[in-house]
């Protein structure tokens, strides 16, 4: 309680200096005379006013704030925003359910909750869902041809519905639009020429609406960006992790190993106690053959992406228009996939077959004695990395919105607006290689599952050929026999959306002589999605890998209805009702009120209130199936007895001679039983829940304007949502400690006949007669546990003219008060730890911040940038023991190492006006050439293959060079 009113208090003090500072400043922003004050929609409400500041918190980010960040993509973009958390990137998707694309989580409440719309109206869904969560792909959006983007940051449902619990992201694009221009960028990173990426756009518009009666605007856009791999990075590695490495202590349980250096699973390959095999070129210090793993491991894939816009409007009469729009892009992204690799000192892969739900497994055999290779007489164990497989991964996806619709007024005093339209999304995902085929690795190399195993544990492998057939270990092979070997697998997905919605706004009565403004409105759309894995991959033949699928479609409907009721001069009352009906969801109403209170010209007051719900997608209530393996479970009903059994027969051989064979036999069975049924091996599948509840919310916020001097104004805005029902699966140890209370086929377990562990006898002793093995678990998607987070945000704007041009000043910050999860237990559950601040929340800083200044001088703009985000400890939640204090002094890490640090980034940008028709942009991302801070928990948890999914720290200091030519 102490800490939280501390930081309170602080905060409120930073706000305070902010604000003197501004106010000490003779703001004057003059206002021209001739100016025609109309009215606007403002995001988040259906009404048009006149007042800039509405009863919500809408951050609004303009054309030249845009260019001014220096951001390549719509992804890049909101990044920047404070009240935004990590989300998916296409940069690190290649091992998601959804690669290829990028997302945005406003509140850090996911990727479904934060509703995207381009021009007001939905865009269609990316057409793969990361495995349960549908989302709009940020890379299918154009950025050149945005007007401005408007952030409702406190729910949305009320008016906007489903998708909208943690806020809406509405994308404006330009209109009325007349001339053409032609743009091009080119980013580099100064420490790491690797890192670039190059942009492209062309604009055209023309007709004028009032005078010609029409206007056409057409936008193209292109984005390209390079490879890079880790090879060409790891020598720019902080030095500083080094030293924090060699100071790690032996047997904390930390993973470490020398960043850059080679791998012994090489091409061709090498039998352990012989050497390398013929061919190999690359030797360590102990002869052994090395390979450089670094190079096919990617950092940053390649992207291609190009966007395409067309609308029209046409001017019917003084009052009817007409509204065509066409939205297409189509983004590739290629990953590098690292090559396979064959260990026979490895453990067994384990997975599963979707198609029957049953397990799967491949064992690791050594080189048989016989072998060509192999010139010992005996069995060599055999480490090989396949230097001819393809090692590839490619997203292909293509997105559309075609829509056209008429809006115009009605007797003067009421503007409506109706479209109709289509939208979809298409993506092909495909992988070759990294992983076997299981049927393939039989017929050209050998049966991995004809073997036995003696009392002692000896493998014998039946099958003398295995190495010896089609495939040829360090050989030049056929691309018929690589084909079978890593055949092409992965996903098919489609969404297609039709819709038609209509609504009307104007004054409707009056209350205490001034207008009531009202709005209501509708729309229906019917959906399909379709996610289809390739043959392969749906029977369980790609080793060590999943599956999903999906194949739904519904109809969905709403109506929604908005009133401002002025109760008194400057109070406004806001009331607002959505009403969204879903296939297998009762209609559900998500209410909003809102109050607005002008208390003077220098003060505004306003708070809301809205519920809030997310209505379960087509993955998760309609047909869809989702594939996994659960390794090290622990069987509550069966472990025990064989911990017990396996402690008699430990007793028993114990009490043998140790010349006696049966001694070496019951000290195997006894390691055998107990991880059969101590650590077993199960397989999961997930399918869809018809009777899914709508995740809900309650959001409320509180805010202050204030507008101290003319030209100068502050935004203080508490928030806080809270989100229940939330859509996920059970934990499958949850599931077994549940399993008397399950419904039957939730837990599957294998026939008594099957039973290697127990006999009949010694089932009834243990009082297990009943109880199989573990072999499966079916489960579904389930209303599971809540989330609450609060925090403030604050937003500071000033214009003030100098002798030296007109200096923009701009700030935003979000501080986080908590974030916490409610975890069900028999008990009833609890709150758990608050997340802020910790390793592994979302976010993980309490206080994310920015704050610009612009000077325009002349022809000249200069731009200056601070971004701000306080420190994160490392330790993730109060179980995670490992990095508390203490457990960081056990590493030899001091308690400042034990907190990733806070970080400070400057960027500065310039423009130059002086040539006519042209504008010259320089961007410098990361002035100070600045490193990010140290994060010793990433480092040391993550092996010797990576550093750290942040790339930042190795970019560093980067430049963009921008220029844009006005042809008329």
């Amino acid at each position: 309680m102490e800490s939280n009113l501390n930081n309170r208090i602080v905060l409120k003090q930073s706000v305070l200096a902010v604000a003197m500072a501004l106010a000490a400043s003779p703001a004057v922003l003059a206002q021209e005379s001739g100016n025609q004050i109309q009215k606007v929609v403002v995001t988040g409400s259906n009404i048009k006013r006149i007042d800039a500041e509405s009863a919500t918190p809408v951050q609004i980010i303009k054309h030249d704030e845009i260019t001014r960040l220096g951001v390549s993509s719509v992804k890049e973009l909101l990044d920047t925003l404070t009240s935004a958390s990590s989300s998916l990137s296409d940069i690190g998707g290649n091992n998601s359910f959804a690669g290829g694309s990028s997302s945005v989580s406003l509140r850090g409440l996911g990727k479904q909750s934060t509703l995207v719309l381009l021009n007001s109206r939905r865009v269609a869904p990316y057409a793969l869902a990361d495995y349960n969560e549908v989302f709009t792909n940020l890379d299918a959006l154009p950025l050149d041809a945005v007007e401005r983007i408007d952030i409702l940051r406190n729910g949305g449902s009320a008016v906007y519905g489903s998708d909208a619990v943690a806020g809406v992201i509405n994308i404006i694009t330009r209109t009325d639009y007349q001339g053409l221009q032609a743009s091009a960028s080119h980013t580099r990173s100064q420490q790491n020429g690797e890192f670039r990426n190059s942009k492209a756009a062309l604009t055209g518009g023309f007709g004028n609406l009032e005078t010609d009666r029409y206007n056409v605007l057409a936008n193209l856009e292109v984005y390209k960006r390079d490879s890079v791999n880790w090879r060409q990075l790891i020598d720019d590695i902080n030095p500083a992790y080094g030293d924090k490495f060699l100071r790690v202590k032996p047997g904390s349980g930390l993973m470490f190993g020398n960043r850059g250096a080679p791998s012994i699973l090489s091409y061709p390959g090498q039998l352990v106690g012989q050497g390398p095999l013929p061919g190999c070129t690359t030797l360590n210090a102990a002869k052994e053959c090395v390979y450089d793993r670094y190079s096919r491991i990617e950092a940053v894939p390649k992207s291609e992406r190009a966007n395409l816009m067309l609308a029209g409007t046409i001017k019917l009469s003084e009052n009817l228009q007409s509204f065509s729009e066409v939205l297409y892009s189509r983004t590739k992204t290629d990953y590098m996939g690292s090559f396979a690799v064959y260990d026979s000192t490895q453990p067994t892969s384990v997975w599963g077959n979707p198609s029957t739900g049953l397990p799967r497994s491949f064992t690791r055999h050594q080189l048989p004695a016989g072998h060509p290779l192999n010139h010992s007489g005996e069995p060599l164990d055999l480490r090989y990395r396949f230097g001819d497989d393809p090692g590839f991964h490619k997203d292909t996806a293509d997105q559309y919105r075609v829509l056209t619709g008429l809006k115009g007024t009605l007797d003067g005093k009421y503007d409506w607006e109706s479209a109709i339209g289509i939208m979809g999304s298409k993506t092909k995902d495909r992988s070759r290689g990294t992983f076997f085929s299981a049927s393939g690795f039989k017929q050209v190399i050998g049966d991995y599952d004809k073997f036995t195993t003696d009392a002692d544990g000896n493998v014998t492998l039946a099958d003398p050929l295995f190495f010896n057939r089609d495939y040829k270990l360090g050989q030049k092979n056929s691309d018929a026999v690589l084909a079978l070997l890593f055949p092409e697998s992965g996903y098919d997905g489609k969404i297609t959306q039709y819709f038609v919605d209509g609504k009307i706004s104007g004054e409707l009565g009056s209350f205490n002589g001034r207008p009531i403004g009202v709005a209501v409105g509708g729309d229906i759309r019917h959906e399909k999605f379709a996610i289809n894995p390739t043959a392969n991959l749906q029977n369980g033949d790609i080793v060590d890998n999943g599956s999903a699928a999906a194949n739904a479609s519904r109809y969905t409907s709403s109506v929604f209805g908005e009133a401002n009721v002025p109760l008194a001069t400057g109070l406004e009352l806001v009331g607002a009702a959505r009403v969204d009906k879903f296939k297998g969801v009762k209609a559900h109403v998500s209410p909003k009120l809102a109050l607005r209170w002008e208390a003077s010209k220098e003060v505004l007051l306003r708070g809301t209130v809205e519920k809030g719900f997310r209505a379960p997608n087509l993955t998760e209530s309609a047909q869809s199936a989702k594939f996994a393996y659960n390794n090290q479970i622990n069987d509550p009903l069966r472990c025990d007895p064989a911990t017990d059994k396996a402690k008699k027969l430990i007793a028993q051989a114990n009490q043998l001679p140790e010349s006696d064979p049966r001694r070496a036999t019951l000290l195997a069975d006894a390691v055998v039983i107990e991880s059969r049924e101590c650590s077993a091996g199960v397989a999961s599948r997930v399918v869809n829940n018809p009777n899914l509840k709508p995740e809900t919310s309650t959001s409320a916020t509180v805010g202050i304007v204030l507008e101290p001097v003319k030209g100068t104004s502050i935004s203080i805005d508490y928030w806080r949502i809270k989100r229940k029902d939330e859509i996920s699966t059970r934990d499958l140890n949850e599931l077994l400690a549940a399993e008397s209370t399950l419904a039957p086929g939730i837990i599957i377990r294998a026939p008594l006949s099957e039973d290697k562990s127990f006999t009949a006898a010694e089932r009834k002793a243990y009082g297990i007669e009943n109880v199989g093995p573990l072999q499966s678990s079916r489960g579904m998607f389930e209303n599971t546990v809540q989330t609450k987070t609060s925090g403030v945000d604050v937003s500071v704007a000033s214009r003030i003219n100098t002798g030296f041009g007109r200096l923009d000043l701009s700030g935003n910050a979000t501080y986080l008060f908590d974030y916490r999860k409610y975890a069900p237990t028999r008990d009833g559950g609890s709150w758990g730890d608050n997340q802020v601040g910790r390793y592994e929340g979302s976010p993980k800083s309490k206080l994310s911040a920015n704050i610009g200044a612009t000077l325009k001088t002349g022809d000249f703009s200069n731009s200056l940038r601070l971004t701000h985000r306080s420190s994160t400890q490392l330790r993730g939640d109060y179980f995670d023991d490992a990095f508390s204090i203490d457990g960081c002094k056990t590493k030899g890490w001091s308690e400042s190492e034990c907190r990733l640090g806070s970080y400070n980034r400057v960027d500065y940008f310039l423009s130059y006006t002086g040539v006519k028709n042209l504008t010259l942009s320089l961007f410098v991302r990361n002035l100070f050439n600045k490193r990010m801070p140290v994060d010793l928990k990433d480092f040391a948890t993550s092996g010797a293959n990576t550093y750290s999914t942040d790339i930042e720290d190795l970019e560093r200091r980067s430049i963009r060079v921008m220029a844009e030519y006005k042809f008329w």
